[in-house]
């Protein structure tokens, strides 16, 4: 007789919930880390379009955090999101004429993005040269779950940004 008896499937299903059961946490912290550094990615490319659109339309451009894509947010969170605009005040402040080019939603994967500007208005202003008001920046990204992963995105100060290989802490 060919096949298999009952017993055996049964002992094959087994193993393969108990390995099923040992791979997701690891699945899970891949995952995390993938969410993470898109979400980085995302910021350092929104970043860069600012800059780009700074020395393409030869006017200011500002990145902010925003809690709703109309107004830059009064606090350095920028775990909510972001927006792009032109700036013809270059004072990071939404004006009448001001256009957003673009905002972001923050994943739900990321619990939170600090600043460690000191400023009383978090973001950056691009100048149509190139150069940004209030670089210099950190920018730490840190995933929710029990066991968060850390991102760093660096601004220097010319305004160039970049995202820092995992468990790196300074920009330097």
């Amino acid at each position: 007789m060919q096949g298999f008896s009952l017993l055996e499937l049964m002992v094959v299903l087994a193993l393969a919930l108990v390995l099923t059961a040992l791979a997701v946490p690891s699945y899970q912290g891949l995952m995390q880390r993938w969410a993470l550094s898109r979400e980085a990615q995302t910021l350092v490319d929104d970043l860069r379009h600012a800059r780009a659109q700074a020395l393409a339309r030869g006017q200011p451009v500002s990145i902010c955090p925003s809690i709703d894509g109309l107004a830059c947010a009064a606090h350095a969170d920028w775990g909510r999101g972001w927006m792009i605009f032109l700036d013809a005040q270059a004072d990071r402040l939404i004006a009448s004429g001001d256009t957003v080019l673009r905002q972001h939603r923050v994943s739900s994967a990321v619990r939170s993005i600090s600043s460690n500007s000191g400023s009383a208005r978090a973001g950056l202003t691009f100048h149509p040269n190139g150069q940004a008001r209030a670089a210099g920046q950190a920018l730490s990204l840190q995933s929710q779950g029990a066991a968060p992963v850390q991102r760093l995105v660096c601004i220097s100060m010319q305004g160039r940004a970049s995202v820092r290989s995992e468990g790196r802490t300074e920009c330097s």
